[in-house]
């Protein structure tokens, strides 16, 4: 799946491997084919995002149980407790390291999330 971000395609791949590691690049709530943000409210975008990244991983045989490390910018520091509602319940457990920073974010986004997979070793 080619993934587009807004009207143009970013200087970037959505998914870098190495040897023993996918790198996602940041993933937002937009439909993956237009690039366009499709909700305004933090939970569709939140279950987007994963939504999106699950499919980038799924092209390496990959789920989120592979995830390792996320990386998580939110725009609105009052979104963290309902964040942490949504995430706890989209990640399986163990859950994975993580980061969560507050920031600005390009189109319109209330979220964006990047995450790092261990390859299953079939997958090498």
């Amino acid at each position: 799946m080619n993934f587009k971000y807004g009207m143009d395609e970013l200087p970037f791949s959505p998914a870098t491997p190495s040897d023993s590691h996918l790198f996602v690049s940041g993933q937002g709530g937009t439909d993956p084919i237009t690039g366009e943000v499709t909700a305004d409210d933090l939970e569709s975008q939140t279950v987007l995002t994963l939504r999106n990244i699950s499919i980038i991983l799924a092209q390496s045989g990959l789920t989120l149980e592979d995830v390792v490390k996320v990386n998580i910018y939110l725009k609105n520091r009052t979104d963290y407790e309902t964040f942490n509602r949504i995430y706890a319940r989209e990640f399986p457990r163990p859950y994975p390291a993580r980061t969560l920073v507050y920031c600005d974010l390009n189109f319109d986004l209330l979220v964006e999330i990047d995450v790092v997979a261990q390859l299953r070793k079939q997958a090498r």
